[in-house]
């Protein structure tokens, strides 16, 4: 009987999700967490090895964080409740055994924004091996669908700020609970207090292009001594201690095209050098060949005692929306 709900709740899902011209602006808004993702599985297939191994890939640690926190922060349906409200997550993966192995990815299936990855298969390990070949297409669209539900957040109140476009010939779009804390024409610092304590920061700056070699195999290296040698210079410190890289970490460095330019991307841990104090940071080190720089953008958390995931998402996220625009007459 079980095995009938779950393939009915499927069924339903499949048949909701199929892109189609019909008019859905009469659906619910989404709820739900940044970085919530509700798991739709028979409780056999979530307390068994399917339940198991979605833990392992989706609740997996999260990268460039000083403690271990999750990817997703996972919570669990049996089928027979997906009903009403339930079905307003903005993040779903559901999973069931059929008749057959399909999956796929359906957007607005019950409310919006909402994105639900739908998963059937004839036996738990085939089930497995179909989410383990989709799952980090997956878990990067799903990010991605995070990403912009916090940048649709920050649009509730916005704030672009002063002086960037005037100094750097940039400009994003950030909470207005931001501040400037420093600024000059070499960098801009600001910095947004959090409730508890800590706060969330940005820092802007340069670097010239020959501090990382041309033909650098690993170009990500080189961050650690922008950092070290730029970084620290300019982001004031009390009592002569310096804002350097935690070398007991090893950063994860990606290489992007950040709105038509080269960028490396990197997450690790900041420290300061003569104090116990630390967090997390994601630096951007983007390529001006016009200019003959980099334009370093660095988002960090100093929040002790705090979970730093979502803090840092919300740095992302701000950082992502940056635009190159043309630097008003001085």
């Amino acid at each position: 009987m079980k095995k009938l709900i779950a393939l009915f709740a499927m069924t339903l899902v499949l048949a909701c999700g199929q892109n189609t011209t019909t008019d859905r602006s009469y659906l619910p808004e989404s709820v739900g967490s940044i970085n919530a993702l509700q798991v739709v599985a028979p409780p056999e297939i979530w307390s068994g090895a399917v339940g198991d191994s979605i833990r392992s890939w989706f609740a997996a640690p999260t990268p460039g964080l000083p403690q271990m926190e999750p990817i997703f922060s996972l919570s669990h349906l049996a089928p027979e409740h997906f009903t009403d409200f339930a079905r307003s997550s903005r993040l779903i993966l559901s999973l069931s055994l059929a008749d057959q192995d399909t999956s796929g990815l359906k957007t607005n299936a019950f409310a919006q924004p909402q994105l639900m990855a739908v998963a059937q298969g004839r036996t738990q390990e085939s089930l497995i091996a179909m989410v383990h070949t989709q799952k980090t297409q997956w878990i990067a669209q799903m990010k991605a669908f995070e990403l912009k539900e916090r940048q649709r957040r920050t649009q509730i109140s916005p704030k672009i700020p002063e002086g960037l476009a005037q100094d750097f010939g940039i400009e994003f779009q950030m909470p207005s609970a931001y501040r400037t804390a420093a600024s000059s024409k070499d960098y801009h610092w600001l910095r947004k207090d959090l409730v508890s304590s800590g706060t969330t920061n940005i820092l802007i700056y340069t670097a010239p292009l020959s501090m990382i070699p041309p033909q650098a195999e690993y170009p990500g290296q080189y961050i650690r001594h922008i950092r070290d040698a730029v970084g620290a210079r300019l982001l004031p410190v009390e009592d002569d201690s310096r804002f350097i890289t935690d070398t007991t970490y090893v950063p994860e460095v990606s290489m992007e095209v950040i709105q038509g330019r080269e960028a490396i991307v990197s997450r690790g841990i900041w420290t300061l050098s003569d104090a116990f104090m630390g967090g997390p940071y994601l630096n951007m080190a983007i390529k001006d060949t016009v200019n003959e720089q980099y334009l370093i953008v660095e988002g960090f958390s100093y929040a002790p005692s705090m979970a730093k995931r979502d803090l840092q998402f919300e740095l992302e996220s701000i950082i992502r929306t940056i635009k190159f625009v043309e630097a008003p007459e001085k």
